[in-house]
């Protein structure tokens, strides 16, 4: 499969004072990418940059051949889809009073303008999307009556609406429980079956050997990709997080 994402000697992070520094490497269409390493080591502004929210502080991002800071957000658009903790609506606004299917909706707007007519393509794609996060049933219900595993699911789905190749989750399972936990995962690994390319940031390293196809660890100023097998290796989860331990990836069903 075809490097879809590719860093170039990149260094991140913010007033000129880099958190990560010199990373070279490329993601492949169709994978999955666990970021783990300790809290503060960057991984949260790593995204940023490759979503091209913020600029690097040398280097380059290049998401199929193209610099995403250098395009104006709808073609932006187009190429990545991104979810941030915190980040209920695009730009971290949740209006309570929308559907479930108001809210997938919103992954539409970069096609059609915010008040542009919604297309057949649109509706089939909200319902596509909504079908696949098993939310369907749920399309008209308030996003308030919501559980947070089901309002997690509901901003995935939005992204599936969006039809973007590469997909950036921050902390996409954050305080859910387990159940919700696997659902939500389950889902990103499904649309990485089919060639969307996934970057997700986790701290529960069970979820990442079981569902990671490569691990990228963050920590003293750098990021080293690498299996699951190697990059979660006794030695190095001693050495990064301070335990110890080991995991064995397991086959995803």
């Amino acid at each position: 499969m075809k490097a879809l994402l590719e860093l170039q000697d990149l260094s991140v992070g913010y007033k000129n004072k880099a958190v990560l520094n010199h990373i070279n490497g490329t993601i492949r269409e169709g994978e999955l990418l666990s970021l783990i390493g300790p809290n503060g080591a960057g991984k949260t502004t790593l995204l940023r940059t490759i979503a091209g929210l913020q600029a690097p502080l040398s280097g380059r991002v290049l998401i199929d051949g193209k610099n995403p800071g250098a395009l104006k957000s709808q073609k932006r658009a187009e190429l990545l889809s991104f979810l941030f903790q915190g980040n209920g609506l695009q730009g971290g606004f949740v209006d309570w009073s929308f559907t479930v299917r108001e809210m997938v909706a919103q992954g539409r707007f970069h096609r059609r303008g915010l008040w542009g007519k919604e297309t057949k393509a649109d509706r089939e794609a909200v319902e596509k999307a909504l079908a696949e996060a098993d939310l369907s049933h749920f399309a008209e219900k308030s996003i308030a009556e919501l559980s947070g595993g089901e309002f997690q699911r509901a901003l995935i789905a939005r992204t599936i609406a969006q039809g973007a190749n590469v997909i950036l989750l921050d902390e996409p399972v954050n305080n859910l429980d387990p159940k919700y936990a696997l659902l939500a995962l389950d889902l990103i690994k499904k649309l990485t079956s089919r060639g969307v390319t996934a970057l997700v940031t986790l701290h529960d390293l069970s979820l990442v050997s079981l569902y990671a196809d490569r691990v990228g660890v963050a920590a003293r100023g750098t990021l080293v990709l690498g299996s699951p097998e190697y990059m979660m290796r006794e030695e190095t989860l001693e050495d990064i997080f301070e335990i110890k331990g080991f995991f064995r990836k397991r086959p995803f069903h």
